[in-house]
């Protein structure tokens, strides 16, 4: 085959590589792609040189130079994109200096000899090296996947052949071997690189893929965090009426048909705590409830905030008058409890009543029969227990806030 076809052919085919890349960047934005689009250009520009010397020997040493530069550029960029697949971090001046030697080499390589043939051998001598580098980066990447394997073959061959094209120039000054067959070499670079530029096609859509998937399981867990923070009151890390509205939704769904009681709970005298004391001093005496409530009850039982120092739990499968043995512990928790800004412990109490369910779909019901039934329980004790609001001061000299 003639050189000039061949490297027309080859030029033809790394244009399109070239293109292919040129669109991929305006979408995708890898430091890879940026380093491999660059090193698609370099060899472009390479061919595209070295077609020219052929076509004007006037400058054929000043376009045989840039030939090889570029070239070098090629491999350097090459380099970089297949490390930053390792590491993605930008090229360091340092690093970026590398290629100074290698200036000197291709505007030196022309004057060598005047044999091309020579020259171009010495010149895929340093190519081989460019493309051991970008093997061994991409060696190092620990995701085995399909574009990179389809790298390291490709890679891997393109070495062989230079190698074996630096061998063959080699041995022909000290034996008679044909290297006619080394008229074909652009055509086989051709196939290599197209296969070395469809590895890094799938290697950046495979990074694509990767990344997109991590950014779904980001999604789903940020979207699973907001679904907890509606459901759940942040004071008290209580569920909320949005919560009990989807239970009952759920339960519709399922068609469940179970029994339990429901058990309603209010704080006695909330309201004269918070004006002796300030909110911080309420806030605190509502978390210390819930966090006694958490403690009578059992693990499988939920705890709603159904408004302001008013609570309510579902216990599934247990009767009112054994939900009501578990609830008298809850004076002996609530008695001399530490409050955020009392000096002093206070007693705090609670007022409650149960009330049983047959299904869900009468557990509203049986909320609003509950909260009735406390409601009547917590004024007949007002009534008959009946302490001024003036115990609360602030020099706290009286601590005690329960009504008995």
């Amino acid at each position: 085959m003639d050189s000039k076809i061949g490297l027309i052919i080859q030029l033809a085919g790394v244009l399109l590589i070239t293109l292919l890349t040129l669109f991929l960047r305006r979408s995708l934005n890898v430091r890879a792609l940026r380093h491999w689009t660059n090193s698609w250009l370099f060899l472009s520009c390479a061919l595209f040189c070295m077609r020219l010397a052929f076509s004007f020997d006037g400058y054929s040493l000043q376009l045989f130079s840039f030939y090889f530069l570029t070239q070098y550029l090629f491999g350097m960029e090459l380099v970089a994109g297949c490390r930053s697949l390792v590491d993605d971090t930008r090229v360091t001046l340092k690093k970026e200096l590398f290629i100074i030697p290698f200036i000197f080499i291709a505007f030196a390589l022309p004057f060598v000899s005047e044999d091309l043939t020579l020259i171009l051998n010495i010149h895929s001598l340093v190519l081989t090296g460019y493309f051991g580098m970008a093997f061994v980066a991409v060696y190092r990447v620990k995701i085995k996947s399909f574009g990179r394997n389809v790298m390291l073959v490709a890679l891997a061959l393109l070495v062989a052949d230079l190698a074996q094209s630096f061998i063959a120039f080699g041995l022909r000054s000290y034996f008679d071997i044909s290297i006619e067959y080394l008229a074909f070499n652009p055509v086989v670079d051709l196939v290599l690189q197209i296969l070395l530029g469809f590895g890094m096609v799938i290697v950046l859509l495979e990074q694509i893929l990767a990344d997109a998937k991590v950014a779904n399981e980001k999604l789903q867990l940020a979207h699973q965090r907001l679904e907890e923070l509606a459901h759940i009151d942040p004071l008290t890390t209580a569920l909320n009426r949005h919560a009990f509205h989807g239970y009952i939704r759920q339960a519709d769904e399922l068609g469940r048909s179970v029994s339990g009681c429901v058990g309603f709970f209010d704080i006695d005298d909330l309201k004269e705590l918070n004006d002796a004391y300030g909110h911080i001093v309420g806030d605190s005496a509502i978390r210390a409830v819930v966090r006694s409530i958490r403690d009578i009850i059992r693990g499988e039982d939920l705890i709603f905030r159904w408004g302001g120092d008013e609570f309510f739990v579902v216990m599934i499968g247990l009767d009112s008058h054994a939900a009501q043995m578990r609830i008298s512990r809850m004076h002996d928790l609530l008695t001399e409890v530490s409050l955020e800004g009392m000096r002093h412990p206070v007693t705090i109490g609670v007022s409650h009543a149960f009330e049983d369910f047959e299904t869900f779909e009468h557990l509203e019901t049986a909320i609003e029969r509950a909260d009735a039934k406390m409601y009547l329980e917590k004024q007949r004790r007002k009534a008959a227990c009946f302490e001024p609001a003036s115990r609360f001061r602030h020099d706290d000299s009286v601590y005690e806030i329960v009504v008995t």
